[in-house]
């Protein structure tokens, strides 16, 4: 890994152990297996599901007991080819909805944040991209396999998805604080959820 990798790969992987020690009462990080997709998980089937993205220099690590998690976060910025990328990845009513926002910059990255967020809890990869439909307007999506609800956030500069089982009623919000010395818990920032078209399967 590249120097800059390795430094958020690490404080990644912090976060994740802070977490498991605040929530699950676990004294070191527990050991991580990558199946053959390329997702991690803890070796002991027995401990939570977790995922974990970043974005630059910022983290969003995702922790539950009751099933799969997926999360992704991205830098609300600029970035060649937003428009081609809208146009191969998401339906017409998408691009549309894309075209007709104040900030067509943001809404692409809320679509393309909800689309990892649920890929990554599935264990899929980009090329699966295309299988997902998402309506903006009635906050609805539908996919192969329709277990999830989907929450979107933009805050910050910043735009965070994270794709949970249908069981979770309640989100906790932690972040690190000021002087990095510890985690805090604070106000959910404000999540639109979607959710499935039809009943989960």
């Amino acid at each position: 890994m590249s120097a800059r990798r390795s430094a958020t790969f690490l404080a990644g992987r912090s976060l994740l152990a802070e977490l498991m020690f605040l929530l699950f009462k676990q004294p070191i990080l527990p050991k991580i297996v990558v199946d053959a997709a390329g997702k991690p998980a803890f070796a002991d089937p027995s401990l939570p599901f977790f995922n974990l993205s970043h974005s630059g220099d910022r983290l969003l690590v995702v922790v539950s007991a009751l099933g799969p998690v997926g999360c992704d976060i991205e830098i609300n910025r600029q970035r060649r080819g937003l428009t081609a990328l809208a146009a191969e990845f998401f339906s017409p009513t998408e691009n549309q909805w894309i075209k007709a926002q104040p900030s067509p910059q943001t809404a692409f990255w809320q679509l393309w944040c909800l689309r990892e967020a649920l890929l990554k809890q599935r264990g899929e990869g980009i090329w699966a991209m295309q299988s997902i439909q998402i309506d903006p307007a009635q906050h609805t999506f539908s996919a192969e396999c329709k277990v999830s609800h989907l929450f979107v956030s933009s805050t910050e500069g910043l735009i965070l998805s994270v794709a949970l089982p249908t069981s979770v009623s309640k989100l906790q919000h932690w972040r690190l604080s000021f002087d990095k010395s510890q985690l805090e818990k604070v106000p959910e920032p404000g999540w639109q959820q979607f959710k499935p078209q039809v009943s989960p399967c």
